[in-house]
């Protein structure tokens, strides 16, 4: 698949198949995350594979129910240390931003599904994952076979996005 198509075909999906994701394409997503560049090469980030119930249900409790249907979670870590930031903008965010959708992409490309979890209680889920103190957790997403095919949302225009030289509103 073109990587045009693949990002076309990406979509927020919350409801899975029960079918285990084998271990390759867990491996093959998460390869694709280890590659992601990052502030001064220090890939800050930690990976965590959930695939305990029990666990996945604490986590998924947090603020999104119903990902802990899906066979898998990958939670991402990150530590805000290592990076640095330039000016107000903490470089672990943007690092763990790039990993993410090297990983949701690459899932993508397999045919897994995938929803981008941004919001939910930290705490209770570093918790239930033993995340030490001064990681933080900045992203999950399920990994599984889609159980739903949903059409594609409508996108503004470039026009509407993009200027040249200087900031002109649409």
């Amino acid at each position: 698949m073109e990587l045009m198509d693949v990002i076309r075909k990406r979509r927020s999906i919350r409801r899975y198949k029960l079918d285990p994701v084998p271990e390759e394409e867990i491996n093959y997503v998460l390869e694709a995350a280890r590659l992601a560049p990052s502030w001064a090469n220090t890939q800050c980030w930690h990976f965590i594979v959930v695939t305990d119930e029990d666990i996945k249900s604490k986590i998924a409790a947090e603020g999104m129910p119903w990902s802990a249907k899906a066979p898998v979670i990958i939670v991402a870590c990150a530590d805000p240390a290592k990076p640095g930031a330039k000016g107000d903008i903490p470089n672990y965010l943007v690092d763990i931003g790039i990993a993410m959708e090297h990983l949701i992409l690459a899932a993508t490309e397999r045919g897994l599904a995938t929803c981008w979890i941004g919001g939910f209680n930290e705490a209770p889920v570093k918790e239930a994952l033993g995340v030490p103190e001064n990681i933080r957790i900045v992203a999950m997403t399920p990994i599984a076979y889609p159980d739903q095919d949903p059409a594609a949302r409508s996108r503004k225009a470039l026009e509407e996005i993009v200027s040249y030289n200087r900031y002109q509103s649409p």
